[in-house]
């Protein structure tokens, strides 16, 4: 196998102006990405002639992406979907190898991980429109998504158990949170090929499977209308759901704060639009979140070793074992 070198040619979000950036024009790797008027942004997997197939490019590339659906006001809800219509992602290019970015395992990062992660903090709600087959890190990638909606005569597998290797793209911990320990344990240690109509797959549909050419149409009818609700509670509900708290009085107070603040924003809009009998027009931006006390409520764990060049390959360790 031939390696590839793990260096991201894109710029740290903090150095771009997010709400004026042109994505027809930025020069993506192994995606392209589309900037609807009402809000919506769609992210194509774009390596149709390979099936979509995974690759080191294609991950910086949807970090940065989702990094940008994050700070850019003008993104409501993101949809990422299969290029050619056919296939989603037939899991990763493994003609390219691994890539040894680090000389220990504690300086490794998962380029899987990193793309899950990034669609996990990405604060705008997410639906996977999964168009065909999806294999390996094309199912676990979508695991950080919000909402999944997949085609019937779809192929679906996690086979790490076959190629020698472990979980990843973080789905040792989203999976069994979304099918239970059991069929979680059914779909990793088989790593069976099977229909999306399998039980052990079930529970990790939005909808039940649909034809293959409604796939799309559906996840962008469900985009709009996600679009037309407030972005900041959206932001809020998802935190508090992925980000839960210890125990029902911990959740009691968190969310006892989180009604305070809303009701002094995009609540007030809400109650004012509902009574005036006309669609809400909600002003609060996610920059508005950050002034919340209580936000983040969450401990996160530093995962900043990944390398944008090689002065960073060889970051300080981190103090835990991971």
């Amino acid at each position: 196998m031939s390696g590839w070198t793990p260096i991201n040619p894109h710029p740290r979000i903090s150095d771009v102006d997010a709400e004026h950036f042109d994505y027809s024009t930025y020069p993506w790797q192994d995606i392209k990405v589309e900037l609807r008027p009402d809000g919506i942004a769609i992210l194509y997997l774009n390596r149709p002639e390979q099936y979509n197939t995974f690759t080191g490019p294609m991950s910086f590339s949807i970090v940065f992406a989702f990094e940008l659906f994050d700070a850019d006001d003008r993104v409501k809800v993101a949809v990422i979907t299969g290029a050619g219509g056919k296939v989603f992602c037939a899991g990763a290019y493994l003609a390219q190898g691994f890539g040894a970015i680090a000389d220990h395992a504690q300086g490794h990062r998962d380029g899987g991980g990193q793309v899950g992660l990034s669609i996990l903090r990405c604060r705008k709600p997410s639906i996977a429109a999964m168009n065909g087959n999806a294999i390996g890190i094309g199912v676990t990638m979508t695991l950080s998504c919000d909402f999944r909606l997949i085609a019937d005569n779809a192929k679906v597998a996690i086979p790490f158990v076959q190629r020698g290797i472990a979980m990843e793209a973080c789905s040792s911990y989203l999976l069994p949170r979304l099918v239970g320990v059991s069929k979680a344990m059914d779909i990793i240690l088989t790593g069976d090929v099977r229909s999306p109509k399998d039980e052990s797959y079930m529970a990790l549909w939005t909808r039940a499977p649909l034809p293959q050419d409604q796939v799309l149409t559906e996840s962008l009818a469900l985009a709009e209308k996600l679009a037309k609700n407030s972005t900041v509670s959206m932001a809020l509900c998802k935190a508090q759901m992925w980000r839960q708290v210890d125990s029902p009085e911990d959740a009691h107070l968190l969310e006892s704060q989180g009604i305070w603040e809303t009701s002094r924003l995009d609540g007030l809009e809400g109650a004012r639009s509902f009574l005036e009998k006309r669609k809400p027009e909600f002003p609060g931006k996610m920059s508005d979140l950050e002034r919340f006390a209580f936000w983040p409520w969450w401990r996160q764990a530093d995962v900043s070793l990944y390398p944008r060049g090689p002065e960073s390959m060889r970051a300080a360790q981190a103090k835990s074992k991971l």
